[in-house]
């Protein structure tokens, strides 16, 4: 009877302990919301050549990895302003480069610009990684969407044809399209972040930003073509606020 009762209250002791274990690594185990989180944005990105204010609504959806992983869509319009930037031959079908075929260097032409404005509208692919319930990693892309600015005059520079011009008028590319690399179309931003919930609901995010703006020439340059494309690397910091 006494050897039945030591094994009663050993088991009891054991299964206390195993409850309380059990509740302390479930306490201390990170766990990650799965309700859809929307938010708004504004990120700042400067080199002091390229700048870029950016204002966003977004709202994520957690769907893998045991709802680490987050899609999301949303909507940016973002204000470009440039000193001094060359533009150089845009279209893949000219340029004959893309994301793994290098361009022909024979085929680049410039169209230098003293200043330029882009303002642009685009719908924005979301993609969201949790590390932990407070730290992610986060990138986004526009998709499509509109541009629009004032007409600016520039020099054009056609090194391969040894031919140039003082001043020749362009314009904003109007329509936006995601098509990959050299294949794009527009104005297009792209963010690279790491997120930080400094609250429950204030977001800090520094990270990368990179802008494709585009104008149209007037007339058509040298091989034809009269679309010019400025690629932006730029430092980014931006904060989030869930609504």
């Amino acid at each position: 009877m006494r050897t039945m009762k030591k094994l009663l209250s050993i088991c009891l002791i054991v299964w206390v302990g195993t409850a309380m274990a059990q509740e302390e690594e479930a306490s201390t185990k990170p766990v990650f919301d799965s309700t859809p989180q929307a938010a708004v944005d504004i990120s700042l990105a400067a080199t002091g050549e390229s700048n870029a204010l950016a204002l966003s609504i977004n709202r994520m959806h957690p769907i893998a990895f045991k709802k680490r992983f987050s899609v999301g869509y949303g909507a940016r319009f973002t204000g470009y302003f440039g000193q001094n930037n060359g533009y150089v031959t845009a279209p893949a079908s000219v340029s004959e480069g893309n994301l793994l075929t290098p361009q022909n260097p024979d085929k680049l032409d410039t169209l230098w610009l003293k200043n330029s404005s882009v303002g642009s509208l685009n719908a924005a692919i979301y993609l969201e990684f949790k590390i932990t319930p407070k730290l992610s990693a986060q990138f986004n892309i526009d998709a499509v969407g509109f541009s629009f600015g004032a007409d600016r005059f520039g020099r054009f520079e056609a090194e391969s044809q040894a031919a140039s011009s003082p001043s020749e008028g362009a314009s904003v590319t109007p329509f936006n399209l995601l098509l990959t690399g050299d294949y794009d179309i527009g104005s297009l931003n792209s963010e690279l972040s790491v997120t930080y919930m400094l609250t429950d609901n204030l977001v800090l995010r520094p990270g990368v930003s990179f802008m494709f703006t585009e104008y149209t020439t007037h007339n058509p340059l040298a091989f034809g073509n009269d679309r010019f494309r400025k690629k932006s690397l730029m430092p980014m910091l931006a904060l989030s606020y869930r609504l």
